[in-house]
């Protein structure tokens, strides 16, 4: 069964019932409005009861036909046509009652045009409140289905993106431990304890909408040292924490992948000399994150290089929007990534005890 005509329905019951009170309000306020300015009110009471049925017919024929049916789909030529008739119609109503009612006060012709007009006129007036209520309540609906499809489409691209990052990480650490097991069981071992502590970070940390900036700061830690693991006596890191970021939260995984980007498109294809290069600060009213790395001179692009860095604009756009920029600069020997993000987007957390050092740095 069709519910919209379904009147069992108690949604529209109640529909029924505000329209109903939409009527008798807008009756009552025109009578206390214009009826004390006549000397006969009861006989005003009774013009505006009259006027109601066509009030009534011409807001309904223009709210539930002539919009939906011809407005909404752009045929404005076939609503002007369509409306006056129902300006007429309504016009005739209102006289046909006035005349059945004996209202005019003296004898008025069926087909007296100027009075049907006149009718149609006040029908009309009265109309136009009903519809423009009707027009904002479905420009508000409209907006709310709108932001409930981006909110959702958000939530999905959000989630496929962060989904995104896990595999990435995965596949590249994988392969590193791989080699690993074979040349050094015991550094070996300890990148797996490393590991688990990273997986525990994106399996309990990532699902959260915000984390303490230190929790990410953490996690980086821990991913520098598996990674050095890697590099013995061939990997020069640098990596500054400032004071002033502590309290500042930040949503899940936003700075691990340009970390993990900066190793795998760096450190990882230098010979020797590589090299690394963190800062975690605040510059007047944004957060920054800068990260530097060596590189080696291409001639020719690489294939599929950036998928993490392109994950990561995209999650930042999504999420800061204008409140946040993300700077690359390449040179032929670098690589300088810059993020900053508006303080006032980076709500305060709760101060809690974090294991982290203020200044790091090995080579």
């Amino acid at each position: 069964m069709n519910t919209d005509f379904d009147i069992s329905n108690p949604t529209k019951l109640v529909r029924i019932l505000y329209h109903v009170l939409f009527w008798i309000a807008l009756y009552v306020l025109d009578v206390l409005i214009f009826g004390f300015g006549y000397a006969n009110v009861n006989g005003f009471i009774t013009i505006v009861l009259a006027e109601v049925p066509p009030q009534v017919f011409l807001a309904y024929t223009v709210m539930y036909w002539i919009i939906p049916q011809f407005v909404a789909k752009k045929l404005f030529s076939k609503s002007l046509i369509f409306l006056f008739v129902a300006f007429l119609v309504s016009g005739v109503m209102g006289h046909i009652l006035f005349i059945a009612l004996s209202l005019y006060g003296r004898e008025v012709s069926l087909f007296d045009v100027p009075q049907i007009f006149v009718r149609a006129f006040y029908a009309f007036l009265h109309a136009c409140i009903a519809v423009v209520i009707k027009l904002i309540k479905m420009w508000y609906e409209n907006e709310r289905r709108v932001s409930e499809m981006e909110k959702t489409k958000l939530e999905a691209e959000l989630k496929m993106l962060k989904d995104q990052i896990n595999p990435h990480f995965m596949f590249n650490t994988l392969n590193n431990l791989y080699g690993l097991i074979a040349k050094n069981p015991m550094h070996a071992q300890e990148s797996i304890l490393r590991l688990s502590r990273i997986l525990h970070h994106m399996l309990h940390q990532s699902n959260r909408e915000r984390i303490p900036l230190q929790e990410e700061i953490r996690c980086i830690r821990d991913y520098i040292e598996l990674e050095e693991l890697r590099y013995p006596g061939n990997l020069s890191i640098s990596l500054n924490v400032q004071d002033n970021v502590n309290g500042l939260s930040i949503v899940p995984l936003s700075i691990f992948p340009l970390v993990e980007n900066s190793f795998k498109h760096g450190a990882s294809e230098m010979i020797k000399d590589a090299w690394i290069n963190i800062d975690f600060s605040t510059f007047k009213n944004e957060f920054v994150f800068k990260i530097e790395n060596g590189k080696i001179e291409r001639t020719l692009p690489e294939n599929g290089k950036g998928i993490g860095l392109n994950n990561v604009k995209r999650r930042l756009q999504l999420i800061y929007g204008s409140d946040h920029s993300l700077s690359v600069i390449e040179s032929p020997e670098s690589f300088l990534i810059i993020l900053k993000i508006a303080i006032a987007r980076m709500k305060v957390t709760e101060r809690t005890v974090h294991e982290t050092e203020v200044s790091y740095s090995r080579g």
